[in-house]
């Protein structure tokens, strides 16, 4: 049985050796005459096309990078333009300047009125410091002013400053202001005003405004005792330039005020009484009345003399 089959393997073999040189013998006759090596490399040579043409994209890439150019220089323009609106800007500033010079009226003298007291204090941390009734004027006498400016409580605000040694009273009004300086002084024992200023713009005539200031800073003015008022119906205090203050019936202290009330009122030596002129009245009647006794007692003596007895 192996035998047989081996027979038949042998068989298969032969034949198929005898069909292949057959074949190979055929062939040749068909097909051209090429080397198949040679036919094997046509593959190869195809293969580079898609290498060359990728190149393609790279190239076309740097058609933006020049393009983009043309935005920068374009960009400027709006630049040079922005200064325009800068220069038409200040016109308006050129014109309003008008109102100021048409609204402003002439200056004029105010109208007339009397010397009005008015109250005022300053107060500190304390309690008030300060306590003055005054009334003020403040009179010009120049060669080309002679009249007096009157300062209206009504119209008058007040404000000051209050320590352990000093106190400041100021009052404010829409033509100037007026300011005081209390000094107390241990050494004399004395309260008394050291400084007194003043400050005004005033026309006392028509469309002709002025400026009046001054300022007197060695002074012991309206001095009284610590815890005493000063009193007096009036007053002037010379403040150089042809300007003096006219104080009326005023009434001031600064330190020691019990209850927010004065204390005792020492007068002005313009209110004190004055007892020269009753002293020396009666001085001359004593005398009168000495020399009518002597005459009397010299001419009785002389009768006397006169009569012989019998």
């Amino acid at each position: 049985m192996k035998q047989g089959l081996l027979l038949i393997a042998l068989f298969i073999a032969a034949t198929a050796l005898t069909s292949g040189e057959y074949s190979s013998a055929f062939m040749p006759s068909l097909l051209p005459d090429h080397d198949p090596n040679t036919t094997t490399q046509a593959p190869n040579t195809t293969t580079h096309a898609p290498n060359t043409t990728t190149l393609a994209p790279n190239t076309t890439t740097h058609a933006p990078n020049t393009t983009t150019h043309a935005p920068n220089t374009t960009t400027h323009a709006p630049n040079t333009t922005t200064h325009a609106p800068n220069t038409t800007t200040h016109a308006p500033n050129t014109t309003t300047h008008a109102p100021n010079t048409t609204t402003a009226p002439p200056p004029v003298p105010t109208p007339p009125t009397n010397l009005t007291v008015g109250k005022y204090n300053v107060s500190g941390a304390a309690g008030i410091c300060i306590l003055a009734d005054l009334a003020i004027g403040i009179r010009v006498n120049t060669s080309e002013v002679n009249d007096t400016f009157i300062v209206q409580p009504s119209k008058t605000t007040v404000e000051g400053q209050c320590s352990e040694k000093t106190a400041t009273i100021t009052l404010n009004f829409k033509e100037g202001q007026f300011i005081l300086k209390f000094k107390n002084n241990e050494t004399t024992k004395m309260v008394y005003v050291e400084l007194v200023e003043y400050a005004l713009t005033y026309a006392f005539k028509f469309n002709v405004s002025k400026d009046y200031s001054g300022k007197n800073d060695t002074l012991e003015l309206f001095a009284a005792p610590p815890g005493h008022s000063y009193s007096c119906s009036a007053e002037t205090v010379y403040m150089g330039n042809g300007v003096s203050l006219d104080l009326s019936n005023y009434r001031l202290q600064a330190f020691n005020i019990q209850k927010n009330e004065f204390g005792t009122t020492d007068l002005c030596k313009a209110d004190k009484p004055d007892y020269r002129v009753p002293i020396a009245v009666g001085i001359i009647l004593i005398i009168l009345i000495i020399i009518v006794v002597i005459a009397y007692l010299i001419s009785r003596k002389r009768r006397s003399n006169g009569y012989q007895s019998l």
